[in-house]
């Protein structure tokens, strides 16, 4: 059974030290978690959002908007929605 969860993000207080805060539902329809990413964009502080879609042994990302510089991270199918790395030239 394929399920599809959205993240959406945003800064949290403390970016350098906490990263983003992330909001995560789960549905079982494709169109549903898209809608839902849509929706939490009117509130503020959201950044954006990623839908990924979850087999049983596969993840994907399947729709983003406003994620562009984020590092989205599986961990036993526990996904975060961080900013990404900056390079530092030495």
């Amino acid at each position: 059974m394929t399920d599809y969860i959205t993240i959406s993000f945003g800064p949290s207080e403390d970016v350098a030290r906490l990263g983003w805060w992330n909001r995560k539902e789960r549905f079982y329809d494709l169109e549903e978690a898209k809608q839902n990413g849509r929706q939490q964009l009117s509130n503020p502080g959201t950044f954006g959002y990623v839908v990924i879609e979850e087999g049983e042994d596969f993840w994907e990302v399947v729709d983003e908007l406003g994620a562009a510089g984020a590092s989205i991270e599986a961990k036993l199918f526990t996904y975060s929605v961080q900013p990404a790395p900056q390079l530092i030239l030495v």
